[in-house]
């Protein structure tokens, strides 16, 4: 090994750029200083090949530079899409849809621990809904519905959903006052979706149930940390790199920005007269569905005084692209708005082939924002 890095230093023409400093006659007791490390040892085995050739400099040279071109096409291949958006947006769903999409869906062992966050979810927010009624003063719980009623609001965390607690569960579900806090579940941080496990609570309940792929999706979990979801299209490593959304996880996100082709910053629509989790002064601004059913009912102006576009999903539609473009500071860069269901594949689908259009014969860093 020193007899070759000898032949190296005397020749001062040699220059070597794979991950190691350019070799000069001015770096040589820096680099002799250098501990053993792979590039060293890797030295050591392009001198092995260059003894058995005739001219060692020129055909060093052209294995290294087959090693710089080798690495830097895996390097092209490599596309990194960073997807942010505040607590609660759908970010994550949408994660989840490209491993639906790109990964075969979920595994056994992730069906089991969707369960128990379900399971969860539909105690906790009938519990809020049950403790929500008094808000309205509209009547009180009776018979058996306000039996059913203590007895959930007793339950503790980690509980086994069973068919017997399924059918109270309904049985309050299908009572008019708790349908009427449901209605007005934007003052009490109560999901969108969570109806959708209402309705089919009993056969959530039956032994032996798994979650199926539409359950995952209407799942709500506040992400925290970086979660990277990765699959293989058209010969390219993509990288989805989905960072939680409550204003204590942004810090992290300034750490991700680096080598990112595309960023895919998601609001939810639906939400524009509810408030942040963390921050009751803040809306938050997710499913296309029931922001249709929603702007019938309330008007946008709750969020934009200056909105005079009436119930009418167009309009709205609209405004809110056009406050999200009034913040765009670079002008140069490019960005795409695209009005998306998060629980519905086939749109999803529709929206990264779009974007794989778009990205993969262009992948400069930092150049598209969506």
């Amino acid at each position: 090994m020193e007899n070759f890095m000898f032949e190296i230093f005397k020749n001062k023409e040699f220059k070597f750029t794979h991950n190691i400093l350019l070799i000069n006659p001015e770096l040589i007791y820096t680099l002799v200083c250098y501990p053993i490390t792979k590039d060293i040892l890797y030295l050591n085995k392009i001198h092995e090949k260059q003894q058995k050739s005739s001219k060692p400099e020129y055909k060093l040279n052209k294995y290294i530079e087959q090693e710089i071109l080798n690495d830097k096409a895996e390097n092209d291949k490599k596309i990194n899409f960073l997807l942010i958006g505040a607590g609660d947006s759908g970010k994550s769903t949408i994660a989840r849809q490209i491993k639906i999409i790109h990964n075969n869906g979920f595994s056994k062992k992730e069906q089991e621990k969707f369960q128990n966050i379900i399971n969860e979810t539909i105690i906790q927010n009938m519990q809020s809904l049950i403790a929500n009624l008094s808000y309205f003063k509209q009547g009180t719980l009776t018979g058996d519905s306000k039996v059913y009623a203590d007895e959930i609001l007793a339950l503790k965390s980690n509980i086994l959903l069973d068919q017997q607690l399924g059918k109270k569960i309904k049985t309050l579900w299908e009572n008019p006052l708790i349908k009427n806090v449901y209605e007005n579940r934007s003052l009490f941080h109560i999901p969108d979706t969570i109806d959708y496990y209402f309705e089919k609570i009993e056969s959530m309940c039956k032994p032996n149930y798994l979650p199926t792929e539409e359950d995952i999706l209407n799942c709500r979990v506040r992400s925290t940390g970086i979660t990277t979801t990765k699959f293989t299209l058209n010969d390219h490593l993509i990288s989805i790199i989905d960072v939680g959304g409550q204003r204590c996880e942004r810090k992290k996100w300034i750490s991700c920005f680096e080598d990112v082709a595309a960023v895919l910053f998601v609001s939810s629509m639906s939400e524009y007269n509810q408030k942040l989790f963390e921050d009751e002064d803040m809306n938050r601004m997710h499913e296309m569905d029931l922001f249709k059913e929603k702007i019938q009912k309330f008007d946008l102006n709750v969020c934009f005084p200056e909105y005079k576009g009436g119930l009418d999903f167009d309009n709205a539609s609209k405004m809110i692209k056009k406050k999200f473009l009034e913040r765009v500071v670079d002008k140069e860069k490019t960005f795409f708005v695209h009005y998306i269901c998060a629980t519905d594949t086939t749109n999803i689908q529709h929206v990264f082939d779009s974007l794989k259009d778009i990205i993969i014969p262009n992948t400069s860093p930092n150049n598209i924002m969506l």
